[in-house]
């Protein structure tokens, strides 16, 4: 596995494949929220860090999860611990790890972009 550190986008889109075990890029873009192009670059990141792995399935292409949670959990507390993620990071980590709804999440991650918009306006 090339690296375990993984964008918002990758891990929205490996909760869904955790918890589905699979998916096509259609079922993923709309579990995901992201359109098909957004969803697609996402698996190929996913693909070149060796988090996922893609099989043909009849006539779609399924994804799966090669990465498991706990190794994405360690790794991403091993980057807090060493320094390499900002403290502000693990807000992120436990709003990730929370049940909160993609939907409120997007909403909260606009809202925090605007936030610093605002302030750096000033």
């Amino acid at each position: 596995m090339t690296s375990t550190a993984l964008t918002d986008k990758e891990h929205e889109t490996m909760r869904v494949l955790w918890d589905r075990g699979g998916a096509s890029v259609n079922e993923l873009s709309v579990a995901t929220r992201m359109g098909a192009s957004q969803t697609l670059n996402t698996l190929r990141g996913l693909v070149r860090k060796g988090a996922v792995d893609r099989r043909q399935s009849g006539r779609e292409i399924v994804y799966r999860p090669v990465l498991n949670s706990e190794t994405a959990r360690t790794h991403t507390l091993g980057r807090l611990l060493s320094g390499e993620m900002s403290t502000d990071g693990l807000g992120v980590v436990v709003l990730r790890e929370s049940d909160v709804d993609p939907k409120d999440w997007a909403d909260l991650q606009q809202e925090i972009a605007a936030k610093r918009a605002r302030r750096q306006k000033s």
